[in-house]
């Protein structure tokens, strides 16, 4: 039954996607968002990662950096569970420049950001 929820809902944003113009990137990134959730929460990694960097893509063409930053974040942690530590750590860079960008207005990201690559650093040290 739950499968068939996310199947509907997956459909259902796939269907957005088809409509909305190539120039409607902030829409475009919010479906892709959603997308990745619903891939996410049903156990589809590599459709997940997948519309994850779709999302930051067109949330770059908009320019919404801060968007960027969070999805970029959010790629690391799945790619984390995943064991690919050091793909991680390129995605939580990146996401540490994107949160930069807006300085003390996303301190609390910028912390958060820096403590997750810290643990990064450490656990690829460790293995090495």
């Amino acid at each position: 039954m739950l499968l068939e929820y996310v199947n509907t809902a997956a459909a259902g944003y796939h269907k957005a996607l088809e409509l909305l113009l190539e120039n409607a990137v902030n829409d475009l990134a919010v479906m892709h968002n959603q997308l990745d959730n619903i891939y996410g929460d049903a156990g589809d990694m590599d459709r997940s990662l997948r519309h994850h960097r779709e999302a930051i893509r067109y949330d770059e063409a908009g320019q919404n950096f801060y968007a960027a930053g969070q999805h970029r974040y959010n790629v690391a942690v799945t790619l984390i569970r995943q064991g690919g530590l050091a793909d991680a750590r390129d995605y939580v860079a990146a996401a540490l420049r994107n949160f930069e960008q807006f300085g003390p207005a996303a301190a609390a990201e910028i912390e958060e950001t820096q403590r997750l690559l810290g643990q990064i650093e450490a656990a690829l040290n460790q293995a090495a």
